[in-house]
């Protein structure tokens, strides 16, 4: 059935934009007896493995066919193992370009009993459906149970890790994993957003403060007061901001700086949503064009083009401010590449500072509860070297002298 489906698909039905077959798609059902009735409901272009589960030299076969084929299954729970079992057969063999897609037939129901009353339009909108390989398997991780604890989130994530690590090529291993950041922090950001009544809500899902300040019931794991009133937790407000700002725009201004670097550049995470949400529309644009091609101006052009200009200015205008002239567009590629490796090296301790802040925080409260005076008093220490880390991190001047005389500029030197 592979020789006729070939035909279907380069065969003179490609002109007519209602015909599935002229889609140029190869869709695979589970068994030949689908194939039979698709071919009589018109559909031409459908094939089937005969006897066994879809392998990878089927798959193969699939592929020399058409770039993305149609993976169709019973939205049964054997159907859906079935495709599951396919994802994970396609996975290490992505390339550029080539993936598959999975299209799920209503519960109880085969192609055969689609067809059978109403001709093609009910299949035909089944694969007007089709989910892409990456939903596919989100989905399915995401259906195996509760997300409420650190513990629980952190399992997703590591099974989701687990999963593309397989992917042998590494540019598309790349923007699975980065796909896989991106559902990840949208997945999990409701969790700590406020809900209702002005609450705002922790892991454990308790009251904190609400909006007019009313303190809810206190757990181990909210920041005490004189904490929150500290010098770390103030860098990470407003400094964290500025490093984030710097990070972004540096490489708006010289896109060339992922090339060295791309994998630890890539796995950056920002705090500020609208920052994370350019930084994924950038990594994108870096998708399309790559080398000497990925200049500013056409990584500008584009950006613009999803509506981040404002957002762009936006930045330009806060590093111009604090006279950080490394990210700017007229900086000399040395003087942004020293400047962007400081801002990161800042963004990247300041982030385990504060991951050791809230764990002594935690350990703390444990330690209160079960009276051992001893293991507080050490826990204290610890926690105190933590602040004055903190405090010497947020000292410490990200533009050390020297920086920006290539850019003909003098440290400090405003230039509104």
């Amino acid at each position: 059935n592979f020789a006729r489906a070939r035909r279907a698909i380069q065969g003179p039905g490609r002109g007519d934009s209602q015909d599935d077959n002229a889609s140029g798609t190869i869709i695979a059902v589970e068994g030949y007896m689908d194939v039979i009735a698709l071919y009589q409901a018109g559909v031409e272009n459908a094939v089937a493995p005969l006897g066994t589960a879809l392998t990878e030299n089927q798959l193969e076969l699939l592929w020399k066919m058409v770039p993305q084929p149609v993976l169709c299954f019973d939205g049964d729970g054997a159907g859906i193992r079935a495709a599951n079992r396919a994802a994970e057969l396609a996975l290490p063999h992505l390339k550029p370009g080539r993936s598959v897609r999975f299209a799920l037939l209503p519960d109880g129901k085969d192609p055969d009993d689609l067809v059978r009353d109403d001709g093609r339009a009910p299949f035909d909108k089944v694969m007007s459906q089709a989910k892409p390989l990456s939903e596919m398997l989100w989905n399915r991780e995401i259906n195996t149970g509760k997300f409420d604890t650190p513990e629980a989130r952190a399992e997703l994530e590591a099974r989701l890790k687990q999963l593309v690590a397989v992917i042998a090529d590494e540019n598309v291993r790349r923007h699975y994993q980065q796909d896989i950041r991106d559902r990840l922090n949208a997945f999990f950001q409701p969790q700590f957003q406020n809900r209702g009544n002005g609450e705002r809500r922790g892991f454990n899902g308790r009251a904190g403060r609400d909006n007019a300040g009313k303190a809810g019931p206190k757990s181990p794991n909210v920041i005490s007061d004189r904490l929150a009133r500290s010098v770390l937790v103030r860098g990470h407000q407003d400094n964290t901001a500025l490093r984030e700002s710097v990070l972004a725009l540096t490489i708006v201004n010289h896109p060339s700086l992922m090339i060295d670097d791309y994998d630890e550049i890539a796995a950056i995470e920002y705090d500020s949503k609208p920052l994370q949400r350019l930084w994924s529309a950038m990594l994108g644009a870096a998708a399309v064009v790559a080398g000497p091609h990925l200049t500013r101006e056409y990584l500008t052009e584009r950006l613009e083009f999803e509506g981040f200009g404002p957002l762009i200015k936006s930045l330009d205008q806060q590093v111009r401010n604090a006279r950080l002239w490394t990210a700017t567009e007229e900086a000399a590629m040395e003087d942004a590449r020293e400047g962007y490796r400081q801002a990161l090296a800042f963004h990247k301790r300041a982030k385990a500072l504060r991951r050791q802040k809230i764990e002594l925080e935690r350990e703390i409260a444990l330690a209160t509860e079960a009276g051992d005076g001893e293991a507080i008093a050490q826990l204290m220490r610890a926690q105190q070297e933590v602040h004055f880390e903190g405090v010497r991190l947020e000292n410490q001047e990200a533009i050390i002298d020297g920086f920006g005389v290539l850019s003909g500029r003098v440290k400090g030197a405003a230039n509104h």
